[in-house]
């Protein structure tokens, strides 16, 4: 099986922040891992254990059955909020680590890239070296984190470039993002992580970015966020023209979410169904979203709940990701 979402938090990454006087970001190693603090955000708690060490969760994925995990950054330390002078510098030095701790992991594992999202130039030259020259599969980027919007279109050089590349743009919640105006804090795991992904993807759909780059290999992660279930509300209101921001090459929103890819992170059977419904076992392919596992229960929980046999568990379980993935 492949687990096609999951993250890391380079163990080599931290400790050589730690020493640099590059960036203006302050590292404590506590008996708990490495803290990061980046300048006007709260300190972020200790990186320790499988989230920084492959051997570690060695141990999980056997007991799952996971032969290969695709990995992003932990969203913690994506610096989406350096400075622009700096955040290239960052995310090319973050990938590094992201690349040689999945090469010397083994081939069980595959490192997805970290982009500058605060720049769509810069994004487009992170994703292409990483791609390029570093051999990462795709890329994991927050969903609209901050004060940042990435559905504006300083970002369509990333897009052109994803599609270029024929590599997956994974969107992920953001651990900073517009929540903290919207809901309260206790909710920001539960809730803020996929509010963020559907507000984007929802701005993403409207403003013509599937049109212009229809070969792009977008994916939500957490099942798409809230976007699946209550997608015919933004049909109704693209098709009265209030949600209407340009004119669609489709018949409206709901068109647009069989493109999309989705992970099982549901943890609902039947929401997963209703996902199946919507883009079939050629579009969902399997998450764990470790090391935060255990909250999930087994990797296959919502793929059983949902009932999956035959060729459809074949396709969650590995053949999805590795078409979505270019793997042979």
């Amino acid at each position: 099986m492949i687990d096609a979402h999951a993250h890391l938090a380079p163990k080599s990454f931290l400790q050589e922040i730690a020493r640099s006087r590059a960036f203006d970001v302050d590292v404590e190693e506590t008996p708990q891992g490495h803290a990061v603090q980046f300048p006007r955000l709260p300190k972020l708690r200790p990186a320790g254990g499988g989230l920084v060490d492959t051997a570690v969760r060695r141990p999980w994925m056997e007991a799952n059955g996971v032969t290969s995990q695709y990995f992003g950054v932990w969203l913690d330390i994506q610096g989406y909020t350096l400075p622009n002078t700096q955040a290239a510098d960052w995310s090319r030095l973050l990938n590094e680590h992201l690349a040689r701790a999945a090469g010397d992991g083994g081939v069980a594992f595959k490192a997805l890239a970290s982009v500058p999202v605060q720049d769509g130039e810069a994004a487009a030259r992170a994703l292409e070296y990483a791609i390029k020259t570093l051999g990462m599969p795709g890329a994991m980027i927050p969903s609209d984190p901050l004060d940042l919007d990435l559905a504006t279109p300083g970002m369509e050089p990333f897009w052109a470039a994803a599609e270029a590349l024929d590599v997956p743009i994974l969107l992920h919640g953001a651990t900073h993002s517009r929540w903290s105006t919207v809901g309260p804090p206790y909710l920001a795991f539960s809730l803020g992580r996929t509010f963020d992904t559907t507000v984007l993807a929802a701005k993403l759909i409207l403003n013509g970015l599937l049109d212009r780059h229809p070969r792009l290999k977008l994916m939500l992660c957490h099942g798409g966020g809230f976007l699946p279930y209550q997608v015919h509300r933004m049909q109704w209101g693209y098709e009265r023209g209030t949600d209407k921001t340009v004119e669609l090459q489709r018949s409206g929103p709901e068109a647009y979410l069989p493109m999309l890819f989705y992970d099982t992170v549901t943890l609902s059977g039947p929401a997963l169904n209703l996902l199946l419904q919507i883009a079939g076992p050629g579009h969902i392919v399997l998450g764990s979203d470790y090391v935060w596992e255990p909250m999930a229960g087994p990797l296959t929980e919502a793929a059983d709940a949902a009932g999956l046999s035959g060729q459809a568990l074949e396709d969650v379980c590995h053949g999805t990701a590795l078409r979505l993935f270019g793997a042979s």
